[in-house]
């Protein structure tokens, strides 16, 4: 059996089992041209941004990144926050987990993390440490889609090159630097 690609498609209603549920249970589908083609289930995978500041913790943070389809590493196979050689994701934001799973769903890409709220990064408001900040492993596939999906600003004091989406987003504009050996993004 063949998929059907269908574009325009306009979701008319659907039923959401529980606000920031991942689940919905009902969608209706009209095409163009007719009235509705047809209701099915499906999984849709939403977010409460009312709750974007909310920390998680290591578990619950690694398997939202595993039920996404996203890895991480470390260097020093560890999780301790309090070491630089370890990848934690203790205390990461609701919010940034998130967005970094939007940006794996929109560029269909491998997306690795490599570093997260552990020690060893700049301090600041909206650092590594405070959940803001994720590092991601480069890859032909998500340098290709950030350079060509985002527009390049100018350059960070340590020569990275830094991209944004375009302006007009509905979110708040994240922040991709270009390093040497990996991405590192802001998501506020």
């Amino acid at each position: 059996m063949e998929d059907l690609v269908v574009e325009d498609a306009v979701v008319e209603d659907a039923v959401v089992d529980e606000p920031g549920s991942e689940m919905v249970t009902q969608v209706a589908v009209a095409l163009p041209g007719m009235s509705q083609a047809g209701a099915f289930t499906a999984k849709v995978v939403t977010w409460d941004a009312s709750a974007a500041a909310t920390r998680l913790g290591q578990q619950d943070a690694a398997r939202h990144l595993a039920e996404a389809g996203l890895r991480w590493v470390s260097t020093g196979r560890c999780t301790d926050r309090r070491r630089s050689s370890c990848t934690s994701l203790d205390s990461i934001r609701y919010g940034t987990l998130m967005r970094l799973i939007e940006l794996k769903r929109a560029s269909d890409c491998d997306i690795t993390v490599t570093g997260g709220t552990e020690v060893g990064h700049s301090t600041g408001r909206y650092s590594h440490g405070n959940g803001y900040k994720v590092d991601i492993a480069h890859n032909k596939c998500i340098d290709a889609y950030i350079k060509g999906k985002f527009r390049r600003q100018k350059s960070r004091g340590d020569g990275s090159a830094l991209y944004r989406p375009p302006s007009d987003s509905a979110t708040p504009s994240a922040v991709y630097a270009d390093e040497r050996t990996h991405w590192d993004i802001f998501f506020p």
